[in-house]
């Protein structure tokens, strides 16, 4: 087996399929002026840029046995080493309607096949084999059916026994379990986290401390989504704010998944904490410009990165508590 740099986890992949339409009418006939059908699923978005990247990933979850030519066939475009478990039943669809008028975005999910407790077993087996002391083990998006959200705690307690490193992203009850079970990284955006400590955050100020106290104490590296406004990156070193310059958004899908690749491969590096930001900021600004994965070349991304703006968080809360006096967050 080839050396493994990163193992990621998909429990419930699907078939992206954007629709690009000029102008959304509900309850008419709408004609798709384009479209775009890949495989994804946050875990198998996370490998597809770390493989771009460079890096030798293995992918492994579960996977339906009715349709699985556009995943056999990504798998092999990517070099990605498959280990998914097969489950019966179709892997799901996940549709993305997108306005090129309005510039605002439908999704449509749906349900995957379910894995039964036979199948989660296999699943616990595999990975006990696939992980690498040091190495980083991805667990990304939903929980299919048949699987609890406590099926997470499971996996990371034997990453941990194979002294593994973990990082998560996912919401809900599975991401509190993940939290539980003692992850190493999270990656929620600012809904999920306000979700978590199931309360709002009405501003900047609520949610750099709700981040600071999650990290504190539950995760040791937190990074957090915020849409356009950039990215909070929270380390035990050091606490950074991101954002890139203004980019031309053709698609969203897999932008918060290349950001976690892109982070992973900084620190996996031996990045400064500073860079790592850089890092995931930039290969999260190449997704959005791209219907497809890609990463520009190795002079391209180092220019990339001397483009990303990043401060300290502090100056950040400094600077956005001098522009809005402290009020609400506009979004």
């Amino acid at each position: 087996m080839k050396t493994i740099d990163f193992t990621t986890i998909t429990l419930n992949p699907a078939v992206d399929h954007t629709l690009f339409v000029d102008g959304m009418t509900l309850g008419s006939v709408n004609r798709a002026i384009d479209f775009q059908r890949q495989a994804g699923g946050k875990g198998i978005n996370v490998a597809t840029m770390l493989a771009l990247g460079g890096a030798t990933v293995a992918v492994s979850g579960f996977l339906g046995r009715n349709n699985p030519s556009i995943f056999d066939r990504h798998f092999r475009d990517h070099g990605l080493l498959d280990h998914f478990i097969r489950v019966g039943g179709e892997t799901r669809t996940g549709i993305k309607i997108v306005d090129t008028k309005t510039d605002e975005t439908t999704d449509i999910n749906l349900n995957g096949p379910a894995a039964a407790e036979s199948q989660q077993a296999e699943l616990l087996a595999k990975v006990k084999e696939l992980v690498r002391p040091g190495k980083w083990v991805v667990i990304a998006g939903s929980m299919p059916k048949g699987v609890a959200p406590e099926f997470i705690g499971e996996l990371i307690r034997v990453v941990h026994s194979g002294e593994g490193l973990v990082a998560v992203d996912s919401s809900g009850a599975a991401l509190k379990a993940a939290m539980d079970a003692g992850a190493d990284l999270a990656k929620p955006n600012e809904h999920e986290l306000a979700e978590y400590f199931n309360k709002d955050l009405r501003d900047f100020d609520d949610l750099v401390h709700a981040a600071r106290s999650l990290q504190k104490e539950k995760v040791a590296n937190l990074v957090v989504s915020l849409g356009s406004e950039g990215v909070l990156f929270l380390t035990p070193e050091s606490e950074w704010k991101a954002s890139a310059p203004n980019v031309k958004v053709v698609s969203t899908v897999g932008a918060g998944d290349s950001m976690m690749a892109g982070f992973l491969r900084g620190l996996a590096d031996g990045e400064t904490p500073e860079d790592c930001a850089r890092m995931g900021t930039v290969y999260a600004w190449n997704r959005l410009e791209s219907l497809l994965p890609k990463l520009p070349s190795g002079n391209v991304l180092k220019s990339q990165m001397r483009q990303i703006a990043v401060q300290p968080l502090t100056e950040a809360e400094a600077e956005v508590s001098s522009l809005s006096g402290g009020g609400p967050r506009q979004n």
